[in-house]
């Protein structure tokens, strides 16, 4: 579990990450994240130095960046989570935020027979979403620093 908080306020819980690695395998199973509307918000009016989390993509993918050198220090080569199809708008939402993030969509996880093996690992329906961790982190290196670079600028 990666979990993000406000400098300013480490009582303060930006969001968080959750996930495993598979037994059987070197595959991250990234589970769920979650970043807080509410927390965020008062973190950026608290006065401190909290600008968006620092890059397009937010804080979010701050917390699981530090997930993915975990399951990459562990042995882990691929990373794979399910884009939860909960409503259809949040859906397409995650689906667009995930391929924005550089993730490769695998296939759709229904309802039906064929899907009750995922259904049991995942818990739920959606899009079954994959890719190398090791090009996932040089992606967001490049946009981590990117970011870092707007932000001394500006000073």
């Amino acid at each position: 579990r990666g979990v993000a908080v406000a400098t300013d306020d480490p009582q303060n819980i930006l969001g968080y990450v959750e996930g495993f690695i598979r037994p059987a395998g070197q595959i991250l199973h990234a589970d769920k994240m979650e970043i807080f509307k509410a927390a965020l918000s008062s973190a950026r009016t608290s006065g401190g130095s909290f600008s968006g989390g620092g890059t397009y993509l937010g804080p979010g993918l701050l917390v699981a960046y530090v997930c993915l050198l975990h399951g990459r220090e562990c042995g882990c080569d691929k990373i794979e989570f399910l884009a939860i199809d909960d409503a259809e708008f949040q859906h397409k939402r995650l689906v667009r935020y995930y391929r924005t993030a550089g993730f490769e969509e695998v296939r759709y996880v229904g309802e039906e027979l064929k899907d009750i093996g995922d259904r049991l690992v995942w818990g739920g329906c959606g899009t079954l979403m994959t890719e190398s961790i090791d090009k996932v982190l040089r992606k967001w290196t490049r946009i981590i620093r990117a970011g870092a670079k707007r932000v001394a600028e500006s000073e």
